[in-house]
């Protein structure tokens, strides 16, 4: 796969790869580890086909239906549906909100799914959104890099942000606790650093998630 910024490819030439005296084709993108990359390092093929996917799993939850309640169609969505569309969300969290959508009109159609399902004087509470839980999992990340010191993440690791030594108009509003990488296009902007340090809004000493985000359990 040629990788390239230009929205064009190059016109000149590209050698003929041969491996073992064969040429290799060249591809428009590439599957690594079930995480589809094109050629100009988006993430917009691989969306359509976890919707496309996650949507024929959800018409499988569908036909069987009427054999379970509002409590088995929950526990079917997440195991079968949402399970996919969560697969290594901190890779291709940066992909344009407008792809990301095609993931939670899934889930609104899951939703809709279960209330059908549910008794008549049955409250249930709805399913926290997809961006959410995709957050969660991004600060919990950040929280085992900084807090927990896993060496595996230590790549990951951002230094902390300094106090600034002039005083201007937009550093009183700036509460980073960690130093954000610089970015610049918007699409790095979404990216995992640039995102979660932004929203790392735990302080450096005491260092705790937010209540509403904390996991139950941390890896």
């Amino acid at each position: 796969m040629l990788i390239f910024r230009r929205q064009r490819p190059p016109d000149t030439p590209i050698p003929t790869i041969l491996l073992g005296g064969r040429p290799v084709p060249l591809q428009t993108s590439l599957s690594i580890l079930g995480v589809e990359v094109n050629s100009v390092l988006t993430f917009t093929d691989h969306i359509r086909t976890i919707a496309r996917k996650a949507a024929w799993k959800l018409s499988c939850v569908r036909r069987v239906s009427h054999l379970h309640d509002s409590q088995g169609i929950t526990t079917l969505y997440a195991a079968q549906v949402r399970s996919l569309m969560e697969y290594a969300p901190l890779t291709w969290s940066s992909c344009p909100p407008s792809y990301l959508s095609l993931l939670g009109k899934v889930q609104a159609r899951a939703q809709r799914l279960i209330r059908l399902k549910a008794l008549q004087d049955q409250l249930l509470p709805p399913l926290p959104p997809l961006q959410q839980r995709r957050d969660v999992a991004g600060l919990c990340v950040i929280y085992k890099t900084h807090k927990q010191h896993v060496p595996h993440l230590a790549a990951l690791r951002q230094p902390w942000a300094r106090p600034h030594d002039h005083t201007t108009r937009t550093a009183a509003n700036r509460d980073h606790q960690l130093i954000v990488p610089f970015a610049r296009t918007e699409t790095s902007l979404r990216s995992f650093l640039p995102r979660y340090t932004r929203t790392a809004w735990y302080s450096r000493h005491s260092f705790t998630l937010p209540r509403h985000s904390r996991p139950s359990r941390v890896l």
